[in-house]
């Protein structure tokens, strides 16, 4: 049977495979990268939002 690389336990290392071995539920990571998302675009707007009212406060 084929094995993918880094699917073994041992292996350091990132990976669907690596996810898999250490019993990690995909659906879990799924709303772990969401929630990465979302926050990531809150900073964004933030740091706009700042930088548009500093530029302002200068004139």
């Amino acid at each position: 049977m084929y094995k993918m690389p880094g699917a073994g336990v041992g292996v350091a290392g990132g990976g669907v495979g690596t996810l898999a071995a250490t019993g990690a539920d995909v659906g879990w990571w799924l709303a772990v990268g969401v929630l990465l998302v979302l926050l990531g675009t809150v900073a964004l707007i933030a740091v706009h939002r700042r930088n548009r009212r500093l530029s302002q406060a200068r004139d």
